[in-house]
């Protein structure tokens, strides 16, 4: 019996941390083949960018829910695939029609700063 409960705890652990990174406030870096590293920040607003080497940068805006799939595309038409239920990532290449894996090197929650303000 004990064990169908630690079972049970840990499905709903791994379900709910599907939902684990906030859409206001993430830095995501990926590992995809073709691309290397991508680094995907998820700002207030719905605004998005993605950024990959030294001089390959996007924007994007808003995200789209399809089933357990959270869509996050981009001007280049590229889109970020995350699965909210397996907590996997992929890329959609819109230029070479192509779907790939990508690892997870981290995920950050950020936090916004008040930037002081002085009247002269």
């Amino acid at each position: 019996m004990m064990k169908y409960v630690v079972l049970l705890a840990l499905s709903l652990f791994t379900s709910l941390s599907g939902w684990a990174f906030s859409l206001d406030n993430a830095d995501i870096r990926l590992l995809c083949p073709q691309r290397g590293q991508i680094e995907v920040i998820l700002h207030r607003y719905e605004h998005t960018q993605q950024s990959r080497g030294q001089h390959h940068f996007e924007t994007g805006g808003g995200h789209v829910r399809r089933g357990p799939l959270l869509v996050i595309p981009f001007a280049n038409l590229d889109q970020m695939i995350y699965h909210q239920t397996t907590g996997e990532f992929a890329y959609w290449y819109a230029e070479t029609e192509k779907l790939v894996r990508c690892r997870l090197l981290s995920l950050t929650t950020t936090y916004p700063v008040d930037i002081p303000y002085y009247r002269e």
